[in-house]
């Protein structure tokens, strides 16, 4: 049991490093810009976001009765959607530094100059 929790711990580690890897290496060649990439991302999220929070609202809107738990859960999802843009700003900033690392070593060092 313990071997295939292993497994699945390994299989689990290597889709989050190869998506990871893949979403880096899609930013490094991507044919934009990093920060027309990144407008380009973070304008998508925000939109998808913005949908979502106005059919939530709808589908809670649509009843007369105001009770509880309707309250609750739309209080919730915009805690969601909150934390769900902040976890993107976080992603999108790690992401800008770990391409700004990768070009810094990508240029390698200086040539000394020539006597």
């Amino acid at each position: 049991m313990e071997h295939q929790d292993n497994y699945y711990k390994g299989l689990f580690y290597g889709a989050v490093l190869g998506a990871a890897a893949g979403t880096i290496m899609g930013l490094l060649f991507a044919p934009q810009k990093g920060r027309e990439t990144q407008q380009i991302i973070s304008g998508k999220f925000r939109h998808a976001l913005g949908k979502a929070s106005e059919r939530a609202c709808d589908f809670y809107d649509d009843g007369d009765q105001e009770n509880t738990f309707t309250n609750e859960a739309l209080e919730r999802s915009n805690e969601i959607i909150e934390n769900a843009k902040e976890e993107a700003r976080k992603i999108l900033t790690d992401a800008n530094s770990i391409l700004r690392e990768i070009k810094t070593h990508a240029k390698g060092p200086s040539k000394p100059p020539e006597n």
